[in-house]
């Protein structure tokens, strides 16, 4: 009975041994795996040591926006000056055009003047011969189809006398022609100026809270109605001195 015994107990220590060595084992590769994943996300986690965040765009202060104003109205004066020199030198250049172009018309003028004043004689004296002529044959007409002819006899003469002029003038040749007038380059765009923040929108300065607002005009602000109690009051004191002063 006693061998039987020590042999359970026996049995029962070496159960229990291995049940401790496999708990053991269990808990060291449940650490490990915690250890490895722990590991990875702080390295996923973690940013790299020579990264830098990027820089956020932010707007131009305004000094900087005005000394790009600066450069850009130097830059808008000298363009300025230069265009002021071509309009000059292409407004020059056309008054002597014109100049010439007077000339050539005043002579080309006289030299056919007398010829023009006799093209045009020629051309009322044949308008009148055939309104003279539609008039005898308009009244000497008795039928529908005479009067009828006298108009068309009209306005043939008529065509006739005008194409006549119109040929005339043509052979004594062209006339001097105006000159054109130069094609200038657009005005340079002058450069806006940025406006300060520290101004208001009307370009006064900004009153801060809590100052007085400056009267533009130099008048005196009247002072506000009193609130109603009040004005009873002052209405009963003043009508209390005024009986007084009566009694």
């Amino acid at each position: 009975m006693a061998e039987v015994t020590s042999a359970s107990r026996a049995r029962f220590t070496v159960v229990a041994v291995a049940i401790s060595l496999a708990m053991g084992s269990m808990s060291s590769t449940s650490a490990s795996a915690t250890e490895t994943s722990g590991g990875t996300s702080s390295a996923t986690t973690t940013p790299a040591p020579g990264a830098s965040p990027s820089p956020s765009a932010t707007p131009q202060s305004y000094q900087q926006q005005l000394d790009a104003y600066k450069i850009k109205f130097d830059e808008y004066k000298v363009a300025l000056e230069k265009w002021n020199v071509l309009r000059k030198a292409a407004d020059d250049a056309f008054k002597i055009e014109m100049d010439k172009f007077k000339v050539a018309r005043d002579a080309w003028d006289d030299a056919n003047r007398a010829l023009i004043e006799e093209i045009n004689d020629d051309f009322k004296k044949d308008l009148n011969k055939a309104r003279a002529d539609f008039k005898a044959a308009f009244t000497a007409a008795k039928s529908t189809e005479a009067k009828v002819a006298a108009r068309n006899a009209l306005g043939a003469a008529t065509l006739a006398a005008t194409t006549a002029r119109q040929v005339a003038l043509e052979a004594l040749g062209e006339p001097p022609t105006p000159p054109a007038r130069p094609n200038i380059p657009m005005r340079p765009l002058e450069p806006i100026k940025p406006i300060d923040p520290t101004l208001a929108k009307n370009g006064k300065r900004q009153i801060q809270p809590g100052q007085p607002q400056p009267n533009p005009r130099g008048k005196q602000e009247k002072p506000g109605k009193p609130e109603k109690p009040e004005r009873q009051k002052q209405q009963l004191a003043q009508s209390g001195e005024f009986a007084s002063t009566s009694a």
